[in-house]
């Protein structure tokens, strides 16, 4: 496992690849310094993946001035934000991909129900 940070300037936009057989586990988002006349401006994180541009956050100097996030990325993706006047900072690690294994959080529910009657093992209960 490695720690992993970055800072995205205010108009840029930064490539992120995790690296060959590695996992990037996106932990944190965190405004940086903001001017006290523009401190209330909303800023929306974005991260570009398989050409589709998705909103991760809103962060905001008064109200929210970090995300905490449990993100997986195992492909190279883009991560950007509207802010004219901060920047924001990510962190978070990267960890090595185990051969032949799935990622443990990568499951879906039908799979897990899947591997536990496969298992024989006894679920009792609602989902």
């Amino acid at each position: 496992m490695e720690f992993w940070g970055v800072e995205i300037k205010p108009e840029e936009a930064i490539k992120v690849d995790p690296g060959e057989d590695k996992y990037l586990h996106l932990s944190q988002a965190s405004l940086g310094e903001t001017k006290k006349d523009k401190g209330n401006e909303n800023i929306l994180v974005y991260v570009t993946f398989n050409n589709q541009k998705l909103v991760l956050g809103t962060l905001s100097a008064d109200k929210c001035a970090q995300i905490q996030y449990d993100l997986v990325f195992e492909k190279e993706f883009e991560i950007s934000h509207n802010s004219k006047n901060a920047s924001v900072y990510l962190c978070g690690y990267k960890t090595v991909a185990l051969e032949g294994a799935e990622y443990p959080f990568l499951f879906s529910l039908g799979k897990l129900i899947y591997l536990l009657l496969q298992s024989n093992a006894h679920v009792s209960g609602t989902l």
